[in-house]
C-alpha cells in the first residue's frame, strides 16, 4: 500500500510490536568479531603511535609486526567467508591494485635495488598497503567507522601533544634554516615535515566530525587534538603544511553550504590570528614566495625539478622503485630526491605508473562524490520525519538514529576527500608516494562506498516503516 509520501506499507505490518522490532532492525549492522576488531583498534593506534620504535617490551618483541600478521590472516579469513559487497568499489580497488603492480614490477629493474626492496618491504610500501586491506575490512557499519576514527584520532593526539610538550621544554625545539623547528618524539615523526604532515591529516576529520558528534567528551577530545596538532603545524616551520593549511581551506569552502559566511568568518579569523602569530614563522610563510632566512632550499628544488624532468624524459619507462636519487647521481653527480610527488611517480614509477596513480585519484573522488551524493540524498529525504507527527516512538527514534548514521558517515567522505585534497597540494612541495596516506585514503573509500549497499536497504526498510507507520496512526 502506498502512501501519499511516496513509502509503502502493507496492511500485514501494523502491528505495533511487529512495528517496534523492525525499526530497532534499522540501526543493527553486520559487524565483524569483537576480538578481531579489538585487535584491528591495538594495531591502529600501536602503528601511528610507533610503538615499535619506542623503548619498552613493544619495540622488543616487534609488536606492530607480529599483530599485523594476525590481523592479515583473521583479515583474509573474514573476506573468504562473509559477504562484503565490493561491487560499488570495484574500479577503485583495481586502480589500487594497478598503481601496487606497477610498483613491484619495478623492483626488480631498479637503478638502485637496495634501497627499491628496503622502501617495498622494509621502509613500509607492504606494511601500507595491509592498513589499507584492513580498514576496509574492518570498517562495516557506522560505529566502527566511528571506532576506528577515534583510534586514529587518539593516536595523532598522543604524538602530538609530545611534541607540544616538547615545545614547552625546549627537548624538541630547536633551530634548523633560520627558524626555530619543532620536532617528533619518534623517528617516524622526528622530521618538522613529517610531524606537521601527520598534524595535517588530522584536521580534515576533526572539521568535518565536530558537528556530528553528539558525545561531550568526544567534542572535548576533537578540541584538543585539533589544538595539538594546529601547535605541531605552526612551530614545525614547514611551509608545505603552511600550503596545506591554504589548501584545506578552500576545499573546506568548496563544500561549505554557506560559502558567504565561511568567507566572513575566515577572514575575521585571519585579520586577528596572523598578527598574534610569533614573527618568524610569518617571515617563514612569506619566503614561499619570497627570501629565504638561511640556505637556498627553493633554489635547490628547482634545480632537482629540472634534473626530474630530464632524467623523466630519458626514462618514460621509470628508473625503478625509490631509484631517482641514484639515477641523479650518476647522471648529474647530485643526489638529493624529486621533493615532488608527481616527479617522484613520473621518475621512479614511469608513464605507466604516472597513468596508474592518476587514475587510483579519479576513481578514488569519483567514489567520495558518489557516497556524498547518495548520503545526502538520503538525508535530504528523512529530514522531515524527525518531528512528523503521527509516527510512533520506535519509529521516530529509527528515523533519529538513521540520520545520525547517515551524517557521520558523509562526515567521514567529506574528511576523507579533504585529506586526499591537502596530500595532493603538499605533493607539489614534498614526495611521499611511498607512505600510508593513500592506502589509508582507499581504505576509507572502499569501507565507505561498500557501506551504501546496507545503508540503502536500511533507508529502503525505514521508509516501509514510515508508510506502515502512518497508515496504522491514520487507521487509529
Amino acid at each position: 500500500m502506498a502512501s501519499q509520501d511516496g513509502f509503502t506499507g502493507t496492511k500485514s505490518a501494523l502491528d505495533p510490536q511487529n512495528i517496534a522490532r523492525r525499526a530497532a532492525a534499522v540501526g543493527r549492522y553486520r559487524e565483524q568479531p569483537m576480538p578481531i576488531m579489538a585487535t584491528f583498534l591495538v594495531f591502529v593506534v600501536a602503528w601511528y603511535m610507533n610503538w615499535g620504535a619506542r623503548r619498552g617490551p613493544f619495540g622488543a618483541m616487534r609488536f606492530e609486526f607480529m599483530v599485523g600478521w594476525v590481523l592479515l590472516l583473521a583479515c583474509g579469513w573474514l573476506v573468504a567467508n562473509s559477504r562484503i559487497d565490493f561491487s560499488r568499489s570495484r574500479s577503485l580497488l583495481i586502480a589500487s591494485g594497478a598503481l601496487l603492480l606497477a610498483m613491484v614490477l619495478q623492483i626488480p629493474f631498479a637503478e638502485d635495488p637496495v634501497m627499491a626492496k628496503f622502501i617495498f618491504f622494509e621502509r613500509g610500501v607492504m606494511k601500507f598497503t595491509m592498513m589499507g586491506f584492513f580498514i576496509l575490512v574492518m570498517v562495516q557499519s557506522p560505529r566502527t567507522m566511528l571506532w576506528f576514527l577515534l583510534a586514529f584520532l587518539f593516536a595523532c593526539l598522543y604524538v602530538t601533544q609530545e611534541s607540544v610538550q616538547g615545545l614547552i621544554s625546549g627537548g624538541l625545539y630547536w633551530q634548523n634554516q633560520g627558524v626555530m623547528r619543532l620536532h617528533g618524539a619518534v623517528r617516524m615523526y622526528a622530521h618538522p615535515n613529517s610531524l606537521a604532515g601527520v598534524a595535517m591529516g588530522v584536521i580534515p576529520f576533526v572539521v568535518f566530525l565536530f558537528p556530528v558528534v553528539k558525545s561531550r567528551l568526544i567534542r572535548l577530545g576533537l578540541v584538543t587534538v585539533l589544538s595539538t596538532s594546529t601547535i605541531c603545524v605552526i612551530f614545525s616551520g614547514s611551509r608545505t603544511a603552511y600550503v596545506a593549511i591554504i589548501a584545506f581551506l578552500v576545499y573546506w569552502w568548496s563544500v561549505s553550504q554557506h560559502k558567504v559566511r565561511f568567507l566572513l568568518i575566515a577572514t575575521a579569523i585571519l585579520v586577528v590570528a596572523y598578527p598574534a602569530l610569533p614573527e618568524q614563522y610569518r617571515s617563514r610563510f612569506k619566503s614561499i614566495t619570497g627570501s629565504e632566512a638561511e640556505g637556498h632550499s627553493k633554489q635547490s628544488r628547482i634545480t632537482i625539478l629540472k634534473d626530474a624532468w630530464q632524467i623523466f624524459l630519458s626514462n618514460p619507462a621509470g628508473v625503478g622503485l625509490a631509484s631517482f636519487p641514484a639515477a641523479r647521481m650518476q647522471r648529474f653527480g647530485r643526489r638529493q630526491d624529486t621533493h615532488n610527488l608527481y616527479f617522484e611517480v613520473a621518475t621512479n614509477l614511469g608513464v605507466q605508473g604516472l597513468v596508474a596513480f592518476l587514475a587510483y585519484i579519479y576513481f578514488l573522488f569519483r567514489g567520495n562524490h558518489e557516497a556524498v551524493r547518495r548520503l545526502g540524498r538520503w538525508i535530504r529525504t528523512f529530514e522531515p520525519y524527525q518531528k512528523r507527527s503521527g509516527l510512533s516512538p520506535p519509529v521516530r527514534r529509527a528515523v533519529l538514529v538513521f540520520l545520525d548514521d547517515l551524517a557521520l558517515m558523509r562526515a567521514a567522505v567529506k574528511a576523507t576527500a579533504g585529506f586526499v585534497f591537502v596530500r595532493l597540494m603538499l605533493g607539489f612541495f614534498g614526495m611521499d608516494m611511498y607512505e600510508i596516506y593513500w592506502w589509508f585514503a582507499m581504505g576509507m573509500t572502499v569501507a565507505l562506498l561498500n557501506l551504501l549497499t546496507p545503508i540503502g536497504k536500511r533507508a529502503h526498510l525505514l521508509g516501509e516503516l514510515i508508510a506502515t507507520d502512518l497508515e496504522r496512526d491514520q487507521a487509529n
